[in-house]
């Protein structure tokens, strides 16, 4: 499978399990996505925050752009601004050529140049490593019935169109 085919497969799975995180998220308390819980961040609004600005950060990396983030923190906000932001990464990697590695991409904060393809993997396994923690803040506040986000789930619903 070529580069680009795998690339535009992980930012779909991101964007789909994005999806069924917030849609879970919403059928709960909206005072519980603010209360302090034992994790890296304290908070499930925090995680979601963190995992927005984290989306922002590589992908205004990769289109060499500043970062904008044109909403605050209110929940809804939030929730809105994290499957948008997904949504953009999937328009992003769609409408690229290729993945050759000769397109680097400087990241000033890691003090490297990276491959693009490098980058949008790191990205989307940084928001899957938080989509876990958000379920387990959730765990913690009783919430029931978390969704699965395992990419092998994506993959059967995929194969189900």
């Amino acid at each position: 499978m070529e580069q680009k085919t795998k690339t535009i497969e992980l930012v779909r799975y991101n964007l789909w399990a994005n999806k069924r995180l917030i849609s879970w998220l919403k059928d709960n308390d909206d005072e519980l996505m603010s209360k302090k819980c034992a994790s890296s961040f304290s908070s499930i609004l925090q995680t979601l925050d963190h995992m927005i600005d984290g989306q922002l950060f590589y992908y205004a990396a990769l289109k060499e752009i500043p970062i904008e983030k044109p909403w605050n923190n209110s929940l809804e906000k939030i929730y809105k601004g994290l499957i948008e932001q997904s949504s953009d990464f999937v328009t992003y990697v769609e409408h690229q050529d290729t993945f050759e590695d000769s397109r680097l991409i400087r990241i000033n904060r890691l003090k490297g140049n990276f491959p693009q393809f490098e980058i949008i993997q790191h990205c989307m396994n940084h928001s899957t490593f938080h989509r876990g923690q958000v379920i387990t803040i959730g765990h913690q506040l009783l919430l029931t019935k978390a969704p699965s986000t395992d990419m092998l789930f994506y993959f059967i619903e995929r194969n189900k169109h």
